[in-house]
């Protein structure tokens, strides 16, 4: 039934496209505000104490813990009931937007010159400011598509698959709130860097596992070196690391791909990311029958 579930979110996610907007995150900041008011000054606090913990905690736990309940519940009665729901949390926690048709958007934008919606766009990918030369911005794109795939798609796959609707809903309100907290928190502030610890935390394992499947769709020889040119220089931190690994296996996958100009590195990277979606549904289809058969 899993596997039903995530084929089935799948497809709503592609049928929905302009429907996509239903999902954008306008709630999280009105959400963190209110954390903030709640809070005080515990949340802009510097250190990791019991009171920022459980400001994290409570900021974490309000949003899923609804999902969890009633997740839990659907499933004491019957699949048929559990199935629909699942689907719908699985859909809502895909994004926020879909990452093919905004990287598409980004490409088109770029090819019609218009520089500045091309910005705008790849700030979103990156999320970080790209005003800066259209050569560098391609090659920023590039790795942010690595990254995003683990942020937007695999991350929330796996924890479906770990944990239910709301394994999944919790993998997205994590990445939320580290965005908001970057956007709304000073760097040194204990409950922005418990933020992101926990989204890295929660990211670690899909980010080794779509790594791994960049390595298998594209070229393996290459990612293999590109992995072991890397490994000794992986920063100690969860997030960089698994930021650095996805990029480094993406774009030894790709080859001399990654090499060629403009904005065309963006458009192999898609091509590898949907090569390597492919690979997790099969292995996920694999593994089901095998437990059916079981």
């Amino acid at each position: 039934m899993t596997l039903i579930a995530l084929l089935l979110a799948l497809v709503l996610d592609r049928l929905v496209t302009p429907l996509a907007h239903w999902r954008e995150p306008r709630w999280i900041a009105g959400y963190f505000g209110w954390i903030g008011r709640w809070a005080g000054a515990g949340l802009q606090a510097g250190g990791m104490s019991p009171a920022v913990v459980a400001i994290v905690s409570v900021a974490v736990a309000l949003p899923v813990l609804p999902v969890a309940v009633v997740a839990g519940g659907l499933d004491v009665w019957r699949d048929s009931v559990w199935m629909p729901f699942a689907v719908l949390v699985l859909a809502f926690s895909l994004g926020p937007r879909n990452l093919f048709d905004e990287a598409r958007e980004y490409l088109d934008a770029e090819d019609r010159g218009d520089w500045d919606r091309a910005k705008v766009l790849a700030a979103d990918i990156i999320e970080h400011d790209a005003a800066q030369r259209r050569a560098l911005r391609a090659t920023a794109v590039e790795d942010a598509l690595f990254v995003q795939a683990n942020n937007r798609l695999a991350g929330v796959v796996f924890w479906f698959l770990v944990a239910g609707p709301a394994g999944a809903w919790l993998f997205r309100v994590s990445d939320l709130l580290r965005r908001a907290a970057i956007e709304a928190l000073p760097p040194q502030a204990g409950s922005a860097r418990l933020l992101q610890g926990l989204h890295a935390l929660l990211a670690w394992i899909p980010a080794r596992l779509l790594a791994l499947s960049y390595a298998v769709a594209g070229s393996f020889e290459d990612a293999r070196v590109s992995w072991k040119e890397v490994h000794g220089a992986l920063p100690a931190g969860f997030s960089e690391s698994s930021d650095r690994f996805l990029v480094a296996l993406g774009r030894g996958a790709l080859g001399a791909a990654s090499a060629a100009p403009g904005a065309e590195p963006a458009v192999a990277a898609l091509r590898l990311i949907r090569r390597a979606a492919v690979a997790w549904l099969t292995v996920i289809a694999i593994l089901t029958l095998v437990a059916w058969i079981a």
